[in-house]
């Protein structure tokens, strides 16, 4: 046996040895070679210790330890091994008793030497003496029957003893079949001479051998130096290999001589030699089983000249044993070099046969048969499509499309689809062909359509372009033109704010100014009556009055007003004054003017109250400022453009192009602006743009991402105050930067916070509704339809039955069970672990009730429902109802003042209100429907959620969906396994792995598909017969047939269909449709 299954009865063929009970009660467990296993004493001792085993079985610990051995003799991989482990005691006790039943009935030297007799006996040489040695003791037809089930039923090791360099039996095997077909030629003068008939032995031609070649394709004879003719010489057999010589071989390798049809018929009969047509077809058989063995693979390809023979047995003239043969051929394509050995044994065959075309006469066999053979028409068929279509140059698979075309194959593939329709095999393969063909018009159709599109997208591109280039220099200009207006804007508002100044200071100087005046004039009144009274009279005021100040001088400015409190912001330095002063005892340190600007050193300052009592206050650094060279230091240094910062000798252009513009002030943290910042550049919007957004409502401009932005910068408190406290101080609010600007101006708008929320619900309520609307629904249709899916209810009684039947000896019986334990069901197996309580569960239901097996169809909510958070729902419902509040406030205000825009929100309050509604209505509904669902199945509402209670029913219902697919898969598998492992010989393989032999198909049917080759190292015993037990399941075709030549098929049925009914239907005979059964 050559493939390497585990089942019970393919082990039986592949143990090798004998274990006596004797031998296993002893603990002597000896593994005996296939050579021990060959004489009759050994088989006596065999056959009495299977009698003593079948009758006692030995104990556990006894078992394991002859499986043992008994799996370490048998060579397998470690993944079969271990999946051999996992066998029931029985099992293994089965497998071991067949091993020992494994006795080959001949050892390889038996066949070997037969076949060595045949062959001198038909190479028919001229010294008798020789011959007289060893007679064969059965005929050549039995002993390659016999030969032909030994390679496929004994050992490996037993296969590897035929074929190691000893015995050279694939070299003798060879020999035979080349001398098989050199007897071939000479049949039919046999039986003519059996007839009594004439000799016509003149000129020899392979008569029935070549049954279908005419006489353009008759052989040649050659002849050698004594004129003696011969069909084929070695060389011809061997091209290219001319120097080749077999020391073990038996077959003569110089040239075979001439003998008449008396004499040959007479050694024919001497030496049991039986129809030479049936020992070729059993010697391809014997090679088919060879190769399906690992080692035996590479020997034929390694074989100078194996495939050759192979190929050229081609020429019998039975249609089973071609159909054999090209079957066994299309395999070895599919293995890596087997492509181009097979390509090199059709042109040894070109040469040997004179054919003119190579696969010509392979071709008239198909094109022009003498009878359609189902079998052949398919074998043929199928081998061009995978000797054309297997090869990875698309050029070579071009040049064999264009061969088989010239050949005639593409207008015969067209009256067979039509003639030979009913013939389903045959039309699947040719459906095969023609989707793997390579169409070069068509590929040379689509690439000038592509070099068009392409050509065409260039063009769109380029117009692209170069409008885009258009956009950008309309763009730049537009922003140079913005840039000079801003700064003509920035000029003229600081004109305006230096003129306002001067008219407030002008006003200050003449209020002032006034004030004096009056006091004046106050004055000179006293004064006119203090003159008009009597001298020494006093004043009313009294004589201590100080005298009034004199007036100001009129280019007299009033001192300005005292400083305000520090800005709440760290943007502006406190006045000198408000510094730390540093301690007594240290003197306040200058800052150093440097001739450069340097780069900062960013380290941790202490502040002066922090130095005192440390180091630092023993330290002075000034004094090195004269001792080090600064000068270089800065020189190397420098930041920047280099330029000095004492630039007093500049001309003013170049400190005007040099000189860094003064950042604007800032109130705002850091982190605060650059966020701001990000914000302002997103929103691309103006605060007045946004105040009269917000007043009007429009959610145009006022988008759900904006108002989401806006929400996140209203101006704080501190904020506010301190804008206020900065322009108290009479300062300018355009000193300060854009970011400040625009948040004190959404510091202006009048209920910022309350709009922006107001909008935001405005905007987001129909999307909210949207997406909560359906969540209620689900939850409400999952509740009621669990709960009256009758189908669930007898479901969950089954459950209830089993667990009953299970526990109630030991725990008593009881009356319900948690949806949770629903779980569990898969984490209870069989002993031996490969099926769970609900695939049993399950395979229980589909037999005897097979309605329950469908619950799932009515539960069509229920996956929906557990995503679903009902709180998570009732939340954003009433987060609805309090925005609808605020819209009604909103509303009240607006309506007091004057020239406001309400039309908009009355009509979304009017809206809102109906959708709000039916959403709370919808909201208690599907809590009410929810909580009796769940105390209808006997849990707690209060702990259960619909997330969490769904979702028990969705992974009960995939778990119990996958057990079933399971079920169907394993079931599926073992009709597949009986089907693929069914032999020729009828042997019953019934205990092969499932999972071994799906992973196999597979793999083959992948390697197919993605035109991958099998490699050498990758092959295993038994591939070859997986790979033409997948042949014959499915045709060849590569992964990029079908999307390649649909059109192609279409137009070639097109064309059937024109010539159907132009009566194009000669030359193909269908009379005879079905195969011949041929008898050997």
């Amino acid at each position: 046996m050559l493939t390497k299954t585990v089942s019970a009865t393919e082990t039986n063929n592949s143990f090798n040895g004998t274990i006596s009970s004797s031998e296993w009660q002893t603990g002597t467990l000896p593994i005996r070679s296939a050579l021990s296993l060959n004489t009759s004493d050994t088989l006596r001792k065999s056959v009495g210790s299977l009698e003593k085993m079948n009758q006692l079985r030995p104990d556990d610990r006894t078992l394991e330890e002859l499986f043992r051995h008994t799996i370490a003799a048998m060579d397998l991989p470690p993944d079969k091994i271990k999946m051999l482990r996992e066998f029931p005691s029985d099992k293994k006790w089965d497998i071991i008793r067949d091993r020992d039943q494994v006795i080959a009935k001949h050892p390889p030297q038996y066949y070997i030497d037969g076949l060595k007799t045949y062959i001198r006996g038909a190479n028919l040489v001229p010294k008798a003496s020789t011959l007289k040695k060893k007679h064969p003791a059965e005929p050549s037809t039995q002993l390659l029957s016999s030969l032909e089930i030994s390679l496929r039923t004994n050992t490996i090791g037993w296969v590897h003893e035929f074929l190691n360099s000893y015995n050279n039996g694939l070299g003798i095997l060879l020999d035979y079949l080349i001398t098989s077909l050199e007897v071939m030629r000479f049949e039919p003068d046999v039986h003519e001479l059996k007839n009594n008939s004439l000799i016509r032995n003149k000129r020899f031609f392979f008569c029935g051998f070549l049954s279908e070649v005419d006489s353009a394709h008759s052989i040649t004879p050659l002849s050698n130096s004594n004129g003696n003719h011969h069909l084929f010489s070695v060389a011809m057999l061997n091209h290219g290999n001319l120097n080749y010589t077999d020391e073990n071989s038996t077959l003569k390798r110089s040239t075979l001589g001439r003998f008449d049809a008396k004499r040959l018929h007479r050694k024919i009969k001497k030496y049991q030699i039986g129809e030479a047509t049936d020992d070729v077809r059993l010697c391809i058989m014997c090679l088919r089983a060879i190769m399906n063995n690992q080692n035996g693979f590479n020997l034929v390809i390694q074989h100078p000249s194996a495939l050759n023979y192979i190929t050229l047995s081609l020429q019998h003239k039975n249609y089973r044993c071609k159909a054999l043969i090209l079957e066994l051929l299309a395999a070895v394509c599919l293995v890596e070099l087997g492509h181009d050995a097979v390509l090199g044994a059709f042109d040894n065959f070109r040469i040997v046969c004179q054919e003119r075309h190579r696969f010509e006469i392979l071709m008239k066999s198909f094109t022009q048969p003498l009878e359609f053979n189902v079998d052949y028409m398919i074998a043929c068929m199928q081998f061009i499509n995978i000797i054309v279509h297997s090869v990875q140059d698309m050029n070579y698979r071009v040049y064999l499309q264009e061969e088989f075309k010239l050949l005639g194959l593409d207008e015969c593939l067209k009256k067979y689809l039509e003639i030979h329709s009913e013939c389903d095999l045959f039309i699947l393969q040719i459906n095969a062909f023609l989707d793997n063909y390579f169409d070069v018009g068509q590929l040379l159709e689509d690439s000038e359509t592509k070099q068009q599109a392409i050509t065409k997208v260039s063009e769109l591109e380029e117009q692209l372009g170069a409008a885009n280039e258009r956009v950008q220099e309309l763009e730049t200009g537009n922003c140079s033109k913005m840039a000079e207006l801003q700064k003509a804007l920035s000029f003229a508002e600081q004109q305006m704010e230096n003129v306002k100044k001067e008219r407030d200071d002008m006003s200050h100087t003449l209020n002032t100014l006034k004030r004096g005046h009056h006091a004046i004039g106050s004055s000179n009144s006293s004064t006119s009556s203090i003159s008009s009274a009597p001298p020494g009279a006093p004043t009313s005021s009294g004589s201590n009055i100080p005298p009034a100040p004199p007036l100001p001088p009129p280019n007299f400015i009033p001192p300005p007003p005292p400083p305000g409190p520090p800005p709440l912001i760290n943007g502006m330095p406190p006045p000198p004054g408000m510094l730390d002063a540093p301690p007594g005892s240290m003197t306040i340190k200058k800052k150093i003017q440097t001739k450069y600007k340097l780069p900062n050193l960013n380290w941790t300052s202490l502040k002066p109250g922090q130095v005192r009592g440390t180091v630092f206050c023993e330290l002075d650094d000034e004094k090195y400022f004269k001792i080090i060279d600064f000068e270089t230091f800065e020189e190397l240094f420098k930041t920047g453009s280099g330029l000095p910062i004492n630039q007093g000798n500049v001309s003013p252009h170049l400190k005007q192009k040099y000189m860094k513009i003064p950042e604007r002030l800032t109130l705002l943290d850091a982190q605060r602006q650059r966020n701001l910042g990000i914000a302002r550049r997103k929103l691309d919007l103006d605060v007045n743009v946004i105040s009269r957004a917000l007043n009007n409502l429009d959610l145009k401009i006022l988008t759900s991402d904006t108002i989401d932005i806006l929400q996140h910068f209203i101006p704080t408190e501190v904020e506010t105050k301190a804008f206020a406290s900065y322009l108290s101080d009479g300062k300018s609010l355009m000193s300060l930067s854009d970011d400040d600007q625009f948040l004190y101006g959404l510091s202006k708008i009048e209920r910022l916070s309350q709009k922006l929320n107001v909008v935001s619900f405005m905007a987001n309520f129909n999307e909210t509704n949207q997406n909560l609307m359906p969540q209620l629904k689900a939850i409400i249709a999952a509740s009621a339809s669990l709960k009256n899916n009758s189908r669930f209810k007898r479901l969950l009684e089954i459950i209830l039955a089993f667990g009953n039947y299970m526990n109630s000896s030991k725990r008593g019986p009881v009356y319900g069970f948690k949806l949770a334990s629903l779980e569990i069901l898969t984490d209870t197996r069989t002993h031996d672990k490969r099926l769970t309580l609900l695939h049993y569960i399950t395979q229980t239901i589909e037999e005897r009730f097979p309605d329950v097996l469908y619950f799932h169809t009515d539960l069509q909510a229920i996956e929906k429902a557990a995503q679903v958070s009902l709180e998570n729902v009732q939340t954003d419902v009433q987060d609805l109802t309090r925005g609808l509040d605020n819209a009604k406030k909103e509303l009240s205000v607006r309506q007091t003042m004057k020239n406001v825009e309400i039309r908009s929100l009355e009509e979304f309050i009017n809206f809102a209100q109906d959708r709000i509604d039916r959403l709370v209505k919808d909201a208690k509904s599907a809590q009410d429907v929810f909580n009796q669902c769940v105390e209808y199945f006997g849990e707690a509402p209060r702990t259960q959620t619909p997330s969490n209670f769904f979702s028990i029913i969705v992974k009960f219902q995939r778990a119990f969906q996958q057990a079933h697919n399971e079920n169907e898969e394993r079931k599926r598998l073992a009709r597949e396994a009986a089907a693929t492992l069914d032999r020729p010989n009828k042997r019953q393989i019934t205990k092969r792995s499932q999972e071994e032999l799906l992973n196999e198909l597979k793999g083959r049917k992948e390697a197919i598909k993605d035109q991958k080759l099998i490699k050498r190292e990758a092959l295993t015993d038994g591939t070859i017969e997986t790979l033409l037990d997948d042949l014959k399941k499915a045709p060849y075709l590569r992964a990029d047939a079908a999307r390649r030549n649909r059109r192609k098929t279409q137009e070639l049925m097109k064309q059937i269909s024109r010539d159907v009914h132009a009566g194009v239907t000669n030359g193909i005979n269908t009379n005879n449709n079905t195969p011949t059964e041929v008898h050997f």
